[in-house]
């Protein structure tokens, strides 16, 4: 008798709240017959949230981490086709958010260790035109924020931070929604806590209010008083994350255990680097990343994928040939070539989720172990 193949392994398996629990949430929203416009799961879901903030900072949910990006980049009031720096490192949404706020987006390079943006190639990108930073914590890894936020104050710039890839991370023993004017996180369905679709900002207190009057249409009252969209997340949106919220702390301890697991196969694999944070930083729950030879990497992605272990391919640059950037070029410290087109070629993420098993990483340590083991290529 044959034996049964193993289950495949997918990237990204959501959380799923226990189905009554969700029923019962969202019976709240359907026997008030309130669906959206700040309901009591929005500011249950809101309040919660604002529990993990610093003092003296303010949760405030959006429809998704686009919509915060967007959001977040206008309340710097920035001029009008100004420039805002960010990384080509990253997900399509961090420059989009840029162009659809009618700015340009400029690419500096990042370093070749933390693959987050290099604050010298940030201070060289900068022209009288600038207005903004826009940097990545990139797959969980901090930015360097002290010498990202001390260029923005010399310089008078809005610092915005993307932190889709950094939810619940600290650094520094403070949370990581504590640094730059204000930081932009994801509870789109890949993140860890989500709400189907979603996401949320994190702003100094005194600055939510004005953020808030935008995500509703800019409406002070009935009169549209400012600038606005409509922003906000939904009822059964909510629902969702509070129907999540219990589940929360055994996901993240299953996934704390699965990155010991996979430190302990794969750390003595040669030729192989595990991704490495900043000092000072809390370990990133959200990616588990590999770094290898762009050829090696390939092959590695393939052999996984044969037997049904899907990893996470590298990030494609978000500027150069193919892109809406295609003649943008990535601004480095020194006039030197770029290292972002060939260090982002070396990222393979790993599938990590409470549903990878104990066998499953066996047989990713062994798969790599055979394609590190082939030699140069």
């Amino acid at each position: 008798m044959r034996s049964k193949a193993p289950a495949p392994v997918v990237f990204g398996a959501p959380m799923i709240p226990d189905p009554a629990r969700l029923a019962e949430i969202t019976a709240e929203a359907l026997s008030a017959g309130w669906l959206t416009n700040g309901g009591v799961l929005h500011l249950r879901l809101e309040k919660a949230l604002a529990a993990h903030v610093a003092p003296g900072d303010a949760v405030s949910l959006v429809s998704s981490g686009t919509m915060a990006l967007l959001l977040g980049l206008a309340l710097g009031g920035l001029p009008p086709g100004s420039e805002v720096i960010t990384t080509p490192l990253s997900f399509a949404a961090t420059a989009q958010a840029i162009a659809w706020n009618g700015l340009v987006p400029v690419f500096a390079d990042v370093d070749p260790v933390t693959l987050t943006l290099q604050p010298e190639a940030v201070e060289a990108a900068i022209t009288p035109r600038t207005s903004a930073i826009l940097p990545v914590h990139f797959l969980g890894v901090p930015c360097d924020v002290d010498a990202l936020g001390a260029i923005a104050e010399r310089h008078g710039l809005w610092l915005l931070y993307d932190a889709a890839h950094a939810f619940g991370l600290t650094f520094q023993g403070q949370p990581i929604g504590s640094f730059g004017d204000a930081s932009a996180f994801s509870l789109h369905a890949t993140k860890i806590l989500h709400t189907g679709e979603g996401g949320f900002i994190v702003t100094r207190a005194r600055r939510a209010r004005a953020f808030r009057q935008m995500r509703n249409f800019g409406l002070e009252g009935r009169l549209p008083a400012g600038r606005g969209l409509n922003g906000k997340m939904s009822e059964l949106n909510a629902a969702m994350g509070l129907a999540l919220l219990p589940d929360l702390a055994a996901e993240l301890a299953a996934r704390d255990s699965l990155c010991r697991s996979y430190d302990d196969t794969l750390a003595g694999i040669a030729g192989l680097r595990l991704h490495a944070t900043r000092p000072g930083a809390s370990k990133s729950l959200g990616y588990y990343v590999l770094r290898l030879p762009p050829n090696r990497r390939e092959r590695l992605h393939a052999a996984l994928a044969q037997e049904g272990i899907f990893a996470r391919d590298q990030f494609p640059l978000l500027c150069g040939p193919g892109t809406v950037w295609a003649d943008a070029e990535i601004v480095t410290r020194d006039g030197s070539a770029p290292v972002a087109p060939r260090v982002g070629q070396e990222v393979l993420c790993l599938p990590l989720h409470g549903r990878v098993l104990a066998s499953d990483v066996a047989r990713i340590g062994r798969i790599a172990a055979d394609i590190c083991s082939e030699g140069n290529i």
